[in-house]
């Protein structure tokens, strides 16, 4: 009779002591995502192939949002939306009849805007749980001059966009989250890279927006295939 009480004792221990655990939560386990998550982070964009010989490195920041499609967080959708500044140059001007006493700046930038979608799978979860995304969606590449009080004194009174245009973006994106924090709303580093391709696309560089400038005319856009690697760096949150 003792050993049977026992027995009973010890298989109860091994229940009670197996539960908790079988009811962690895919966060408390260390999934980057809940029922959904957050994620922002700030960017350095290389520029590849011809639009690498065209342009240089881009610097922006991003955001997206990432949705659990399973119970293990395998599986999840992701929407990115992202803002890249890939030129940008200041030249002085005097204001027309003043007689050069008052200066001004022309403010010229080129950026491209992209908003992405697609399947994330997750890796193993952990302290380090890498994943792997495909995107698809569009870019916007725009390019826009302003005139603005010298020094940055005072808001731009005089804008015009030089060039627009949109194109299908496709591609991918490969990274990991780092687990710093499990609390009420769990928190990761993210690191990882994202590459998009653009297969035809106008867009304008320095060189143009110069030619431009020095000939008083307006700039012609160059056109082709644009694609680029964007390495980032933030955090993913855990909303809900």
């Amino acid at each position: 009779m003792r050993a049977r009480l026992y027995s009973l004792g010890s298989a109860l221990a091994v229940v009670l002591l197996a539960e908790p655990a079988g009811a962690q939560s895919p966060a408390e386990r260390g999934a980057p995502s809940g029922r959904g998550s957050v994620g922002i982070h700030l960017q350095v964009s290389e520029p590849k192939g011809e639009f690498g010989q065209n342009t240089g490195n881009g610097f922006g920041a991003g955001g997206y949002v990432l949705v659990r499609l399973d119970p293990n967080a395998i599986t999840n959708l992701r929407g990115d939306l992202s803002f890249l500044t890939y030129g940008s140059s200041t030249r002085r001007i005097p204001l027309s009849g003043t007689g050069g006493l008052i200066q001004l700046d022309l403010r010229t930038t080129s950026s491209i805007v992209s908003v992405v979608a697609g399947p994330q799978l997750l890796g193993p979860t952990g302290t380090f749980t890498p994943y792997a995304t495909a995107l698809g969606g569009f870019s916007v590449f725009v390019t826009s001059s302003a005139i603005e009080g010298a020094n940055n004194e005072n808001a731009a009174f005089a804008t015009t966009t030089n060039a627009s245009d949109a194109a299908w973006a496709y591609g991918g994106a490969v990274g990991s989250y780092v687990r710093v924090s499990n609390g009420k709303n769990p928190v990761r580093i993210d690191i990882g890279a994202r590459f998009l391709r653009h297969d035809d696309v106008r867009y304008l560089n320095a060189d143009r927006v110069r030619d431009a400038y020095n000939n008083d005319r307006p700039p012609v856009p160059l056109r082709g295939r644009a694609d680029f690697v964007t390495y980032y760096l933030g955090i993913n949150v855990i909303a809900f």
